[in-house]
């Protein structure tokens, strides 16, 4: 037990470096990504990762709720939560296919409790927003054109949460979005009559928006329904704003020096909210479902709106053995954890929307006191071959820590 502990120490120190040291910027996704912001990150803790992200209600002790703010007014301890993600994208369209693979960090939290009686705690977050990477190529009897980019938003976030009646629990949280999108575009000409040329794109987004959130648990007594009383409800509103973004451009062809163009702009991020459910049965079986919204439609990126980009809503579903209190059968000690979610993605493409579905499934394996191994995958497929387009399937795995300052006291040998 010793060299665990010490080995998740080691993984700790390392999320804790790579939150410092990784680039605001984090590459993922598909060909997809580069209209927009890139491919949007929703992304709610470890927990609920592998219920089909459904997490909206769902609150308790040793537990961080990266979906709701009001979702941390339960923790007794400070708790760390941070973990890695691996990807691995096969893509089919008319042309053929292709793979691609890549790891990501996840994000990295903390919840710091100040009052429980009160519901009152704070947490500081650090997770991605988006995520940018693709190639494409065309060529024809005149040129070879190749695009790619790179890049993503990330969040940096403050939260605080408060319960001002029994069974109430509201949170806000303050977020710093920011981040790089770099986009390439070389174009080679089959004639060497014709200049080469290269065109890079370089945009740097900054803003805040916030976020507001609520947990109902009293549904049964203010209905007076025993049935009810495992019932929690849940929100969260996130208000629309505008992030500043500084562009570079940079113009290099084969017969001249660079030039380099530079303006400023404002790319919207849209109005947000959800609603969500979680049910406890028999004390032991959560069963969560959530459904969020985001008005993309109408943001404006420079001044004008992109056919590309839709509204998104997602719907998502989940479920959860909690862990038995057995100190003799180490599995029952396991949580095991399932779900669903189906997502109707910001992007449409000749008349044919983008929509996802995946499976998802996980285990929470305890790794000594109040700490916790979470290990989650994602399976899943996004678009269609059809209308010229592009079909992914995707498989992530996701594997975090959590902790709370239990895990870090000293435990004197007898």
């Amino acid at each position: 037990m010793k060299i665990l502990r010490a080995m998740v120490g080691m993984l700790v120190c390392a999320l804790l470096v790579s939150a410092a040291l990784v680039p605001p910027a984090v590459a993922g996704g598909s060909t997809y990504s580069r209209f927009g912001v890139g491919d949007l990150v929703r992304y709610g803790g470890s927990r609920l990762d592998g219920m089909g992200g459904a997490g909206i209600a769902l609150t308790g002790d040793g537990f961080l709720n990266l979906l709701n703010p009001a979702g941390i007014g339960k923790i007794s301890y400070t708790r760390f939560a941070g973990g890695f993600e691996y990807s691995n994208f096969s893509s089919t369209d008319a042309l053929g296919s292709g793979r691609f693979a890549r790891g990501n960090f996840k994000g990295v939290a903390f919840g710091i409790p100040i009052d429980k009686e009160y519901g009152i705690a704070m947490l500081l977050e650090a997770s991605p927003y988006s995520n940018v990477n693709y190639a494409t190529q065309t060529e024809d009897n005149v040129v070879k054109q190749d695009f790619y980019g790179t890049g993503g938003l990330s969040l940096l976030s403050l939260g605080a949460s408060v319960s001002p009646f029994n069974k109430l629990t509201l949170g806000a949280k303050l977020n710093y979005v920011y981040g790089r999108l770099r986009q390439v575009g070389n174009f080679t000409f089959l004639d060497a009559s014709f200049t080469n040329s290269e065109i890079q794109r370089s945009d740097f987004y900054s803003g805040f928006n916030f976020t507001t959130g609520g947990i109902y648990e009293g549904l049964g007594d203010l209905l007076g329904s025993s049935v009810l009383q495992p019932l929690a409800v849940g929100f969260v509103f996130t208000i629309p704003t505008k992030l500043s973004v500084n562009r570079e451009s940079v113009l290099t062809t084969s017969q001249s020096t660079d030039t380099t163009a530079t303006n400023a702009g404002h790319v919207d991020l849209p109005l947000s909210y959800g609603a969500g459910l979680s049910y406890l049965i028999a004390d032991r079986y959560y069963i969560t479902a959530d459904i969020y919204h985001q008005q993309w439609e109408n943001a404006k990126f420079f001044g004008r709106t992109l056919p590309e980009i839709r509204n998104t809503t997602r719907f998502g579903v989940g479920f959860e053995s909690l862990p038995q209190r057995d100190l003799e059968t180490f599995l029952k000690r396991i949580a095991f954890r399932g779900g669903f979610y189906y997502n109707q993605t910001s992007y449409v493409f000749n008349g044919t929307p983008i929509n996802e579905m995946f499976v998802t499934g996980g285990v929470g394996i305890p790794i000594g006191p109040d700490a916790r191994l979470d290990v989650n995958l994602h399976l899943g497929t996004r678009g269609t071959t059809s209308n010229g387009l592009q079909r992914d399937t995707i498989l992530r795995l996701t594997v975090s820590v959590s902790a709370s300052e239990v895990w870090f006291m000293r435990v004197e040998d007898e």
